[in-house]
């Protein structure tokens, strides 16, 4: 039987090197288009919550998502994976 934890006893693991890579350049790309998290959110549907989150590592993301967030800001996705 397993044991349930109560959500404020769960540790958050750090984020991936490659999650946190991602994200910098992503906010840095939005920034020189000069575009606010809600004018992503305009662009793509997502939740201007999650784009923040995706920003500073604290949400998974996968490929596909990471491509749209790269299409609205004009950048290849390659680009965005550089550390």
């Amino acid at each position: 039987m397993t044991k349930r934890r109560d959500t404020d006893e769960i540790e958050k693991k750090p984020a991936s090197a490659e999650r946190l890579v991602f994200a910098r350049n992503f906010r840095k790309a939005r920034k020189a288009k000069s575009m606010t998290q809600r004018d992503v959110n305009d662009q793509t549907g997502f939740a201007q919550a999650w784009i923040s989150e995706v920003e500073t590592g604290q949400s998974a993301i996968n490929i596909d998502n990471m491509a749209i967030l790269a299409h609205a800001v004009d950048v290849p996705l390659w680009q965005l994976l550089v550390p």
